[in-house]
C-alpha cells in the first residue's frame, strides 16, 4: 500500500487534536462523533449514526456484502481529567486506517469502521454486541496509546467487573446521642480496611480498587446511608468469580461489625480478559516491522477493556503505540498532554499504515482468513 498522503495525515491530526481539545464523557461523544463522521462522509463514505441503539454510535463500510473485518474506534474521555487515555488517538488511528484501507481496490471482504463510545465508563461495545451489531463482524483490530513507552501488539489484558456498595445504619446526633445511632460510613471504613488485608493475598496481577462516593451530609449527624465503588480484576473469569465472592465475604463482614446492612450491585458491566489472536498478531508485527518497528509480543496490560468482550467473540487483536519517551502514568494529567503531542501523532500515523495495510491483507486473502480463523487466542 501507498504511504498516507500528507493530505490525510494533515487530517487526522487535525481531527485528533479538535476531539483532544472537547473531551466528552461516556454515551454524551456527540460532538466527537460528528467530527468524525464529517471526515469519513468528505472521503465520500456514507456513515449510519445510532447504531445499536446508542446515540453516539456508528459505522461506516466499504466493500462487498457479507461479514467484514473491523475498527474499533473509541472518543469518550475521562472525568476531571479529559483524555488522559488518548481515545483521540485511538479514533484517530482507526478512522485514518479504515480511510487508508478503504481506498485501495480487491477487497474480497468488507472492512467496518465501527464507533464504540464509553468504554471508560458503561462499555460501549458491551451494548453494541448485545444489540447484534457485532454479527456480521469476523475480525477486530483496534489501537491504544502505551502510557508505558514501548510498542507493543498482542497484548492481553485483565478482566473487571464493578460493584457498588450501600451500607445502610441509622441516623442520630453525633453529640448528645451517638448510641442510637448506627453509622454506615464506618461500614465503608470496615470494608476498605479488609480489603487491604485481603490484598496481600490476592492472585497474581490481581486488583481492587476504590472509592468513597457518599460518606454522610452533615459532621453532627451519624450517616444513614454510606456508598462507595469499587473495580475487582483478574487475569481470567475463574478467578474474577472467586475474587467477587471473597470481596462479598469482607463486604458483609463489615456490615455485620458494624450493626449496618449492605447492598451490593453492579455498576458496570463485565470486561472480558482481553484474548488476543496470535495470527491477526503475526499481521500487525509484520507491519509494523516494514515501518521499522519492533513490537513485543503478548504483554499484560493491567488495565481492563471492552475489547476484551469483542475478543471472546471473534479474532480481534490491537497495537498500542507510545506518546511519550518516559513512561508516564495512564489516566493522568501527564497522559492527557502526552496524547496531544507531536511524538503521540508521528506514531499515530505510523499505526495508520500498519494497521491499514493489515486489514487490507485480511480483506484481500482468503487464505489468511482461514489461518487466522484457526490461530490460538493470547491469555494472561
Amino acid at each position: 500500500m501507498k504511504p498516507v498522503s500528507s493530505s490525510l495525515a494533515d487530517e487526522l491530526v487535525r481531527l485528533s487534536r479538535e476531539i483532544h481539545a472537547d473531551p466528552e464523557l461516556a454515551y454524551q461523544e456527540r460532538r466527537a462523533a460528528a467530527r468524525i463522521a464529517s471526515v469519513i462522509e468528505r472521503h465520500g463514505v456514507p456513515v449510519q449514526m445510532g447504531i445499536g441503539g446508542l446515540e453516539t454510535a456508528f459505522r461506516a463500510r466499504v466493500g462487498p456484502p457479507g461479514p467484514s473485518i473491523a475498527l474499533l474506534a473509541e472518543y469518550d474521555a475521562l472525568a476531571g481529567v479529559g483524555h488522559g487515555c488518548g481515545h483521540n488517538l485511538i479514533a484517530m488511528t482507526n478512522v485514518g486506517a479504515f480511510l487508508h484501507a478503504a481506498a485501495e481496490k480487491d477487497l474480497g471482504m468488507a472492512i467496518e469502521l465501527i464507533g464504540t463510545p464509553a468504554e471508560e465508563d458503561g462499555g460501549g461495545k458491551i451494548d453494541l454486541l448485545g444489540a447484534g451489531v457485532f454479527d456480521d463482524v469476523a475480525f477486530a483490530l483496534s489501537t491504544h496509546p502505551a502510557a508505558q513507552g514501548s510498542w507493543g501488539v498482542s497484548g492481553t489484558g485483565l478482566g473487571i467487573v464493578g460493584k457498588r456498595v450501600i451500607y445502610r445504619g441509622a441516623a442520630s446526633h453525633a453529640g448528645s446521642s451517638p448510641e442510637r445511632g448506627r453509622n454506615a460510613l464506618n461500614g465503608v471504613i470496615r470494608l476498605f480496611v479488609g480489603i487491604d488485608a485481603w490484598r496481600q493475598h490476592l492472585p497474581k496481577d490481581s486488583r481492587v480498587h476504590g472509592i468513597i462516593t457518599h460518606g454522610g451530609d452533615a459532621v453532627n449527624v451519624i450517616p444513614a446511608r454510606a456508598e462507595a465503588k469499587f473495580g475487582i480484576r483478574a487475569k481470567d473469569l475463574a478467578t474474577l468469580d472467586t475474587m467477587v465472592a471473597t470481596f462479598t465475604d469482607v463486604a458483609q463482614g463489615a456490615a455485620l461489625e458494624t450493626g449496618t446492612t449492605v447492598e451490593i450491585t453492579d455498576y458496570l458491566p463485565l470486561y472480558a480478559p482481553v484474548a488476543a489472536n496470535t495470527k491477526l498478531g503475526d499481521v500487525l508485527a509484520d507491519e509494523l516491522r516494514r515501518r521499522g518497528i519492533d513490537a513485543k509480543r503478548g504483554v499484560l496490560v493491567t488495565a481492563s477493556t471492552d475489547l476484551g468482550n469483542v475478543s471472546q467473540r471473534v479474532p480481534t487483536d490491537w497495537v498500542r503505540f507510545p506518546v511519550s519517551e518516559r513512561p508516564i502514568a495512564g489516566h493522568s494529567d501527564a497522559m492527557r498532554d502526552a496524547s496531544a503531542s507531536d511524538l503521540a501523532h508521528r506514531n499515530a500515523l505510523l499505526v495508520v499504515e500498519a494497521l491499514g495495510a493489515a486489514a487490507h491483507r485480511v480483506a484481500s486473502d482468503a487464505s489468511l482468513r482461514r489461518s487466522i480463523q484457526n490461530g490460538a487466542k493470547v491469555t494472561a
